[in-house]
């Protein structure tokens, strides 16, 4: 279970962190705007390389996020530095053009640019700029899944930087390769070079540099299996996030931890984990890392036998999953939703995920085959240039060899595939069968039972039905009491506006223009409450439609308190409506903490509905009979509707001070076709219907009662359905 005040410490320190970073950002980039305007105050600008040097950092700051103005600012320092044959500013402004395209994915357009910014700076001598240049490089190469190439490009970057005795980029660069590594699988080499770059990192104190070495030594040693060193070096990657604010490596440490929980049963730490991940990708705008954390919750959901609340979530991040087509969280969120459905016995929906699965799974498979064989290529080429410096008798052994090498890897890697491929369909086959079983125990048991299920429906349909009209001819009344407030308001400032524009054209045709645009003020103003009080018309009559629709039976996020203050006015208006002679009093305690509910808000809304209309007859049926007493002044009919939110959940209590539920009766109010009120006043199945309904979210309907004093019905709705 999550606790709340470790949740509200997660969400003032994400806050924190967002608010340093942006702050922190636009100091930078607020200096280096005053910087150019001071120099654009200056005579030739143009020549002065201070200019240049400033363009060139303000190009590279806006990269990753304004990437036209950065090639904007890129193109001018290249222009600029040509015309007064400034090598550093040419180069530095190639480097920055690549980083670009490459942001927005132009590849192609990177090499380009890298390839002459490079040039440059190695006929200049230029170590720094061209180390930094082969290490962009090496970053369009990983991206391309060319590994072979990217840590060529990595080692130059480093050799570069070693020459210039640049730490910050060798620890950069170093940690680049330990990528490469882990990418391609070899996750010793991936620990050693992790490591090295992030000795590196701390010989200058380079905090960024060691948060990305403890965050990537975690992700190695979870994929080995070493779940413990795995959490230290992420609890240690997190102390540094708290110095740096870096939202995304607390967004990956986050979900790698609960993806840990994950494994060790941890489902509580798990959910809390992957939640407070969810939230740092809400406010990266990232969407996978909001899947991940979607699905991860669904998963543990499922370990402790939620199938519900897994669903809920999983499909969620399926959801944003396909919108950005992201196969590997497709193929696990097939995955589990299959295993949900089996689960809750719904054989169709678990065979169709099972293939999604099956297609997702043999997707990436073949990708991972065609990888290892491009690869495998690529690394016969690599090498087969460095064999070019031996000897013809070596070269041409050596190649031999790399070729029968390449044959068996080729090999293997197909073996492996067709292995995959096999494995997926055995499953497929088990679950097919199995569900062949199912399918045919199910045709026996509806057989049997068909005929009687049809008789009972028809007769619940017409009942329900009967109850549904009943509710909403109620509602109708009430709607239109509260659709007219607005409507009037509408009304009246559509005259005075229309009064207001006819002022107004005297004004203009007086040559008045400032009493005229006082007018005009007062016109738009108008229109700004006419636009409110549509809009508000509006909602209630959503609201009234929502209401009387048959229900999707699909859960939403719902303002409790919103919505039950809604149903208690229409309910009261809606009886004032029926029956001129009702008055009560209603008073209202909202939790302000009560938040959003997961629920069908048709089906909650009937139930408080018909509670708050139940209290309301009670209270009116007892002041007519004390009405006929002597003492009648002394009782105020009234009705109290309250939430509050508990350590379990929420609570919703609507209380009457009425006569009370006889004992006798009280232990029938939620029997169907039970009623004490007068024939064709009620069918009975109100309380009946409702009392399904919460029980159906997993919650309680209960009363409490004190004859001749009034009753409390509660409704109680579990933790897990609210937010």
């Amino acid at each position: 279970m999550v606790n709340p005040k470790q949740l509200l410490l997660t969400i003032f320190l994400l806050l924190a962190f967002a608010t340093n970073t942006v702050f922190c950002q636009d100091n930078e980039l607020d200096s280096l705007n005053n910087l150019l305007h001071a120099f654009s105050l200056q005579k030739k600008i143009e020549t002065d390389t201070n200019y240049i040097n400033t363009l060139n950092a303000l190009a590279f700051k806006l990269a990753y996020y304004k990437t036209d103005s950065a090639l904007l600012l890129g193109n001018k320092a290249v222009a600029l530095s040509k015309n007064i044959s400034y090598p550093f500013g040419e180069a530095e402004a190639y480097k920055n053009l690549g980083l670009t395209y490459n942001v927005r994915g132009n590849y192609d357009s990177a090499f380009i640019v890298y390839k002459t910014g490079l040039a440059i700076a190695e006929k200049n001598h230029l170590s720094a700029t061209a180390g930094r240049i082969y290490h962009n490089k090496a970053i369009v190469y990983t991206n391309l899944g060319k590994y072979p190439e990217a840590l060529e490009n990595y080692f130059h970057a480093l050799k570069m930087r070693e020459e210039s005795g640049e730490k910050l980029g060798q620890s950069s660069s170093t940690n680049g390769i330990g990528t490469v590594y882990f990418l391609e699988g070899k996750y010793g080499d991936a620990v050693k070079y992790y490591i090295k770059a992030m000795d590196l990192a701390k010989e200058i104190d380079y905090k960024r540099g060691i948060e990305a070495g403890y965050a990537n030594l975690g992700e190695v040693y979870y994929r080995q299996g070493n779940y413990d060193a795995a959490q230290k070096n992420l609890l240690q990657a997190l102390d540094v996030v708290n110095i740096t604010g870096n939202l995304e490596t607390l967004a990956f440490c986050k979900n790698m931890l609960a993806s840990i929980y994950l494994k060790q049963q941890k489902n509580d730490d798990a959910i809390r984990e992957f939640r407070e991940s969810g939230m740092v990708a809400e406010m990266l705008t990232s969407k996978e890392y909001k899947s991940r954390s979607l699905i991860g919750i669904g998963q543990a959901y499922l370990s402790i036998h939620k199938p519900d609340s897994a669903l809920f979530y999983v499909q969620e991040g399926y959801k944003i999953a396909g919108d950005i087509k992201f196969i590997e969280l497709l193929r696990d969120g097939s995955e589990i939703l299959s295993n949900i459905y089996e689960s809750k016995g719904n054989d169709k929906q678990a065979l169709f995920y099972s293939r999604q699965f099956k297609v997702f799974a043999d997707s990436i498979n073949n990708q991972q085959a065609q990888q290892i064989t491009a690869n495998l290529a690529a690394d016969y080429e690599y090498s087969k240039k460095e064999l070019l410096l031996k000897n013809e008798f070596e070269n041409k052994s050596t190649r031999q060899r790399w070729i029968i090498f390449s044959a068996f890897a080729s090999l293997f890697s197909s073996l492996i595939v067709v292995w995959l491929v096999y494995r997926s369909r055995q499953k497929e086959k088990r679950t097919n069968h199995l569900l062949q079983q199912q399918k045919t125990e199910i045709e026996k048991q509806k057989n049997t039972a068909e005929k009687a299920l049809s008789d009972l429906k028809a007769a619940q349909t017409q009942l329900i039905q009967s109850e549904k009209m009943a509710s909403l001819g109620e509602l109708t009344a009430g709607i239109a009491h509260e659709i007219q407030n607005p409507l009037n308001f509408v009304n009246n400032f559509s005259e005075v506006s229309n009064e207001l524009l006819g002022e107004m054209n005297d004004e203009l045709s007086k040559g008045n223009h400032d009493e005229a645009k006082q007018i005009a003020g007062d016109v738009k103003q108008n229109l700004e409450k006419i636009l409110h009080h549509g809009k508000r018309a509006d909602g209630i009559v959503k609201s009234m439609l929502q209401h009387s629709r048959s229900s999707s039976g699909q859960k939403e996020l719902t303002d409790i308190n919103t919505l039950v203050d809604e149903y208690l006015k229409l309910a009261y208006h809606g009886l004032r409506a029926k029956d001129k002679s009702f008055n009560a009093k209603f008073e209202t305690s909202f939790d302000s903490n009560a938040g959003k509910i997961n629920v069908v808000p048709q089906n909650i809304g009937r139930v408080i509905l018909n509670l708050i209309n139940n209290a309301f007859y009670a209270v009116s049926e007892k002041q007519k009979a004390e009405g006929l007493t002597p003492d009648a002044e002394n009782y105020e009919p009234t009705v109290t509707v309250s939430t509050q939110k508990t350590n379990s959940g929420i609570e919703i209590k609507v209380a009457d001070n009425g006569s009370g539920i006889p004992q006798k009766v009280l232990e029938k109010i939620f029997q169907p076709f039970f009623t004490t009120k007068p024939t064709g006043l009620g069918t009975g199945l109100g309380l009946s219907l409702s009392y399904d309904i919460v029980k159906a979210l997993g919650g309680e309907l209960k009363v409490e009662t004190k004859e001749g004093e009034g009753s409390v019905f509660i409704i109680s709705l579990s933790l897990i359905d609210t937010v």
